[in-house]
Protein backbone atom coordinates (compact mmCIF):
# COMPACT_ATOMS: atom_id res chain seq x y z
CA UNK A 1 0.00 0.00 0.00
CA UNK A 2 1.32 3.22 -1.18
CA UNK A 3 2.15 6.28 1.61
CA UNK A 4 -0.37 8.52 -0.87
CA UNK A 5 -3.43 5.64 -0.51
CA UNK A 6 -2.85 5.59 3.61
CA UNK A 7 -2.65 9.62 3.85
CA UNK A 8 -5.78 10.23 1.79
CA UNK A 9 -7.57 7.20 3.96
CA UNK A 10 -6.21 8.64 7.48
CA UNK A 11 -7.50 12.55 5.77
CA UNK A 12 -10.58 11.17 4.83
CA UNK A 13 -11.37 10.16 8.60
CA UNK A 14 -9.95 13.48 9.53
CA UNK A 15 -12.90 15.12 7.01
CA UNK A 16 -15.37 12.91 8.63
CA UNK A 17 -15.20 12.79 12.40
CA UNK A 18 -14.70 17.43 11.69
CA UNK A 19 -18.03 17.45 9.68
CA UNK A 20 -19.46 14.96 12.66
CA UNK A 21 -18.40 17.24 15.23
CA UNK A 22 -18.96 20.17 14.00
CA UNK A 23 -15.88 21.68 13.59
CA UNK A 24 -14.71 24.10 10.84
CA UNK A 25 -11.20 23.89 9.13
CA UNK A 26 -9.88 26.95 10.53
CA UNK A 27 -11.45 25.77 13.96
CA UNK A 28 -8.86 23.05 13.86
CA UNK A 29 -6.11 24.82 12.42
CA UNK A 30 -6.54 27.29 15.23
CA UNK A 31 -6.40 24.77 17.59
CA UNK A 32 -2.98 23.30 16.62
CA UNK A 33 -1.48 26.46 15.54
CA UNK A 34 -1.44 26.15 11.79
CA UNK A 35 -2.97 27.92 8.69
CA UNK A 36 -6.67 26.31 7.47
CA UNK A 37 -5.22 25.11 3.88
CA UNK A 38 -2.43 22.49 6.62
CA UNK A 39 -6.26 20.55 7.69
CA UNK A 40 -7.22 21.11 3.50
CA UNK A 41 -3.64 19.34 2.62
CA UNK A 42 -4.50 16.51 5.54
CA UNK A 43 -7.72 16.03 4.41
CA UNK A 44 -6.83 15.30 0.80
CA UNK A 45 -3.98 13.64 1.59
CA UNK A 46 -1.53 16.03 0.58
CA UNK A 47 0.47 16.10 3.61
CA UNK A 48 0.93 13.57 6.34
CA UNK A 49 -0.66 13.46 9.66
CA UNK A 50 2.02 13.61 12.13
CA UNK A 51 1.15 11.26 15.14
CA UNK A 52 1.64 14.58 17.59
CA UNK A 53 -0.75 16.61 15.58
CA UNK A 54 -3.12 13.49 15.32
CA UNK A 55 -3.20 13.44 19.10
CA UNK A 56 -3.68 17.18 19.76
CA UNK A 57 -6.88 16.92 16.90
CA UNK A 58 -8.21 13.76 18.62
CA UNK A 59 -8.28 15.67 22.06
CA UNK A 60 -9.85 18.70 20.55
CA UNK A 61 -12.59 16.58 18.74
CA UNK A 62 -13.12 14.14 21.85
CA UNK A 63 -12.34 11.07 19.25
CA UNK A 64 -10.40 8.43 20.15
CA UNK A 65 -6.74 8.48 18.51
CA UNK A 66 -7.75 4.52 17.28
CA UNK A 67 -10.47 5.73 15.41
CA UNK A 68 -7.77 7.50 12.68
CA UNK A 69 -5.96 3.74 11.91
CA UNK A 70 -8.02 0.95 13.33
CA UNK A 71 -8.92 -0.80 9.58
CA UNK A 72 -6.92 2.30 7.86
CA UNK A 73 -5.10 -0.29 5.33
CA UNK A 74 -8.32 -1.59 4.44
CA UNK A 75 -9.96 1.26 3.95
CA UNK A 76 -7.12 2.40 2.02
CA UNK A 77 -7.14 -0.05 -0.66
CA UNK A 78 -10.85 0.11 -1.01
CA UNK A 79 -10.45 3.76 -1.55
CA UNK A 80 -13.42 4.22 0.39
CA UNK A 81 -14.53 5.94 3.93
CA UNK A 82 -17.26 4.56 5.77
CA UNK A 83 -19.23 6.83 7.07
CA UNK A 84 -22.56 4.99 7.99
CA UNK A 85 -20.65 2.81 10.33
CA UNK A 86 -18.86 5.48 12.07
CA UNK A 87 -22.17 7.49 12.86
CA UNK A 88 -23.70 3.71 13.24
CA UNK A 89 -20.83 3.61 16.17
CA UNK A 90 -21.13 7.20 17.65
CA UNK A 91 -24.60 6.67 18.25
CA UNK A 92 -24.13 3.26 20.06
CA UNK A 93 -22.41 5.73 22.14
CA UNK A 94 -25.04 7.70 23.49
CA UNK A 95 -26.59 6.40 26.47
CA UNK A 96 -28.96 7.98 26.76
CA UNK A 97 -32.27 6.15 24.85
CA UNK A 98 -34.29 9.01 24.55
CA UNK A 99 -31.50 10.86 22.48
CA UNK A 100 -30.66 8.39 20.78
CA UNK A 101 -34.48 7.60 19.31
CA UNK A 102 -34.57 11.79 18.76
CA UNK A 103 -31.35 11.63 16.98
CA UNK A 104 -32.36 8.85 14.47
CA UNK A 105 -36.15 10.86 14.14
CA UNK A 106 -33.80 13.51 13.11
CA UNK A 107 -31.83 11.70 10.63
CA UNK A 108 -34.89 9.89 9.08
CA UNK A 109 -36.64 13.40 8.66
CA UNK A 110 -33.33 15.08 6.80
CA UNK A 111 -32.96 11.91 4.34
CA UNK A 112 -36.25 11.83 3.98
CA UNK A 113 -36.01 16.03 3.18
CA UNK A 114 -32.88 15.12 1.14
CA UNK A 115 -34.84 12.24 -0.85
CA UNK A 116 -37.95 14.89 -1.95
CA UNK A 117 -35.02 17.63 -3.12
Amino acid sequence: MKDQELNLAIGQRLRSVRAARGFTQSELAAHIGVAFQQIQKYENGTNRLSVAVMLRLCDFMKVDAGWFINGIETEASAGVEDEAAYLAREIERITDLKIRRDLTMLIHSLAATDVAN
